[in-house]
């Protein structure tokens, strides 16, 4: 009989079986609710675990390791966006050609309150409170000082608040 570790594909199918569900919870919480971006969140995740098995890499494969590389490649993509929003607006504060406000550009119809909250609102909180993490942890993950960390939480606290209070922000 051939042991997973001669066929580590084999040891991530099983652990896919038994992890998924639990990813792609997770993987919800990440994004609001937002089931087509959770499943391609849970997508990217597995696939990338996959490309690092067959590129030989030696992985420690459990439910943890695959819930912490869905938070890395979450983290990963709102880092990305935020770097492409920071260049949208520069491109529209130079040729202030628009009259058109770029928070337009963000349509947040959402049912669930977390995906009432802006990205880094909802990481935070997720990060915070569904991670267990300390302030200084999620400050890392989100690349901020531990200061603006607490204001970003706090702030995401007093939006969800609202929202649950039923009050607008």
């Amino acid at each position: 009989m051939v042991s997973d570790e001669q066929h580590p594909e084999h040891a991530l199918l099983v652990l896919y079986d038994r992890s998924v569900d639990d990813v792609h919870r997770y993987a919800s919480r990440l994004t609001g609710g937002d089931r087509a971006r959770a499943e391609e969140l849970v997508q990217e995740t597995y696939l990338g675990v996959l490309r690092r098995l067959r590129a030989g890499e030696p992985l420690e494969l459990s439910t943890g390791y695959l819930i912490a590389a869905c938070r890395s490649r979450f983290l990963d993509d709102l880092k990305a966006a935020g770097r492409r929003h920071r260049r949208e607006l520069r491109v529209v504060s130079d040729t202030r050609a628009t009259s058109a406000d770029p928070a337009d550009t963000v349509d947040h119809l959402a049912t669930d309150a977390l995906a009432t909250l802006p990205p880094d609102q909802r990481a935070a909180l997720v990060l915070r409170y569904v991670d267990d993490l300390a302030v200084p942890d999620v400050a890392r993950h989100l690349g901020r000082s531990i200061h603006a960390t607490e204001s970003l939480l706090a702030r995401a606290r007093t939006a969800l608040r609202a929202h649950l209070g039923g009050t607008t922000r």
